[in-house]
């Protein structure tokens, strides 16, 4: 069955950007849903190297990329934001000046306002012949 989310803004993309940018829009009291295609947040850092060291984040010399998304988790915790995670935004349409965006599993973001913002690249883990 499908669902209707009806928020401030939906970001397209869980991965350590989008999981910034819920914590930014957060301290401006804009309520987030996040839709990402994985099955947990995180991205990259998650799905394909989660012990890799990355060094080149603000404030620290060097983390590990697992041990960054669960800081960024615990950065956005007090704004509450929704994840529909394991899910593709199929469709964004304007809506008499309402955003709704379409995702693989039929569910619906109804954006308040004009804002919305997404993601650029869509990325899927590919495995590989041995």
């Amino acid at each position: 069955m499908s669902q209707i989310h009806t928020t401030d803004v939906t970001i397209i993309g869980a991965a350590p950007v989008g999981l910034f940018s819920v914590f930014e829009l957060g301290m401006l009291g804009m309520r987030c849903h996040v839709v990402d295609v994985l099955d947990e947040p995180g991205g990259q850092c998650t799905a394909l190297y989660p012990e890799k060291p990355i060094y080149d984040i603000p404030g620290f010399p060097e983390i590990a990329a697992n041990e960054l998304i669960d800081r960024l988790i615990e950065q956005i915790s007090p704004f509450h934001p929704t994840f529909n995670l394991g899910q593709q935004v199929i469709a964004v349409n304007d809506r008499n000046g309402r955003w709704t965006a379409s995702t693989s599993k039929e569910d619906d973001d109804r954006v308040d306002g004009n804002s919305h913002r997404r993601g650029r690249w869509r990325f899927r883990p590919q495995s590989t012949a041995a």
